[in-house]
């Protein structure tokens, strides 16, 4: 910008705008806003009305392959930021009221997963995205500059990550990383400890080495509702996990040829769990799997066939049973402040999103279906 004038950014296409395959999703509860990543490299942000309606606002531009994942990059309410991570290896920051970029990098890996991560550090509250991907680590980036600034290493069987979730224990003030690499070890790293160390780039190795035997792990889930419980799902089965010691409480394998691509806790007794052909269920978890049961981890050390299984109490298809190019890309997501919904979120490969609101009781479900 030179004097007075201003340059104003114009995108321009033919009598067709640019395809849109879904090929990952992020809820923004403070907006409230859906961002949609595509396979051909762009962005789109949806507004969401309080009654669920959805609205494509901007479609952003700035990469140049398949967007591998999304996630917030801030905090506060007064600030959206949001990254995107492409496997060319490029990273995004972007400001979402607006749809600038406000910092890029590119590295040498693939980033397949990201958390935001925030900790306080005296009085100021400073913001970390967790990456994982195609590298046997897990990289600690500065949310604001987008900075490697250390690495979550393995001692014992390093190797790629598959999932990765954080752990936030309110009892012991102590938060933990906890992923399992596509081998099926469980990795766990305390990171409250480490957090404080700024500018120190020294390599922070597990505290916890464990195979759980979880192959094709497509999500790692740990419930807020009773912190205690983790949900990891596998293509071929599902399972949960006591997150005190890692011990098995129950398995669900998949069945009818069906392959299983992610989920997370309804509540403290219930799962929802979803297919890679757009089908989703909710199962309510045996007393043996409830941490406030006298019943609980009455089942841990028996065989795998032996668990009491989980019920399967509701089933939710697709909104739409047109012939997709690729598969559905399906997200839970459960709000924490003033957006209390329970939302199951999907986009497919035309472009259109269709959404779930999951009731307290489920008796019934309300769905929407949204196309750009």
């Amino acid at each position: 910008m030179a004097g007075n004038s201003l340059v104003l950014p114009i995108v321009l296409w033919g009598r067709r705008a640019p395809t849109h395959c879904v090929s990952t999703l992020l809820l923004l509860e403070d907006v409230p806003m859906v961002v949609s990543g595509c396979h051909d490299g762009q962005i789109c942000l949806w507004d969401l009305a309080w009654d669920l309606q959805l609205n494509p606002r901007a479609l952003l531009f700035g990469h140049t392959g398949s967007i591998t994942c999304l996630a917030k990059a801030s905090a506060s309410s007064d600030k959206q930021h949001v990254v995107s991570a492409s496997e060319s290896g490029e990273m995004c920051l972007w400001d979402v009221n607006d749809g600038r970029c406000i910092e890029f990098t590119k590295l040498a890996c693939t980033h397949t997963g990201i958390q935001f991560y925030q900790f306080t550090v005296g009085s100021q509250r400073e913001g970390r995205l967790l990456c994982h991907g195609h590298y046997p680590e897990i990289l600690v980036v500065d949310a604001t500059s987008l900075e490697v600034l250390y690495s979550l290493l393995s001692k014992i069987s390093p190797d790629w990550i598959s999932s990765m979730t954080i752990l936030r224990s309110d009892r012991t003030q102590e938060d933990t990383v906890v992923a399992v690499s596509v081998t099926g070890i469980l990795k766990v790293w305390i990171v409250t400890a480490e957090a404080s160390r700024m500018q120190d780039t020294s390599p922070v190795f597990e505290e916890e080495s464990k195979p759980i035997y979880c192959q094709n792990c497509q999500s790692i889930s740990f419930s807020a509702f009773t912190q205690r419980s983790l949900l990891v799902v596998c293509s071929k089965y599902w399972r949960v996990f006591d997150a005190g010691d890692y011990s098995l409480l129950c398995s669900v394998p998949s069945e009818d040829h069906q392959t299983w691509t992610g989920g997370d806790f309804l509540s403290a007794e219930q799962v929802i769990v979803w297919t890679e052909d757009g089908q989703s269920f909710i199962y309510k978890l045996p007393a043996s799997c409830l941490p406030a049961s006298d019943s609980f981890r009455s089942d841990v050390g028996k065989a795998v066939e032996n668990l009491v299984p989980p019920l399967l109490s509701n089933v939710l298809d697709r909104a739409t049973q047109e012939l997709l190019i690729c598969p559905p890309v399906t997200r839970f997501f459960c709000g924490q402040k003033d957006f209390t919904y329970k939302l199951l979120i999907q986009g497919d490969s035309s472009g259109r999103l269709s959404i779930w609101s999951i009731p307290e009781a489920l008796e019934q479900q309300s769905g929407k279906a949204v196309r750009k």
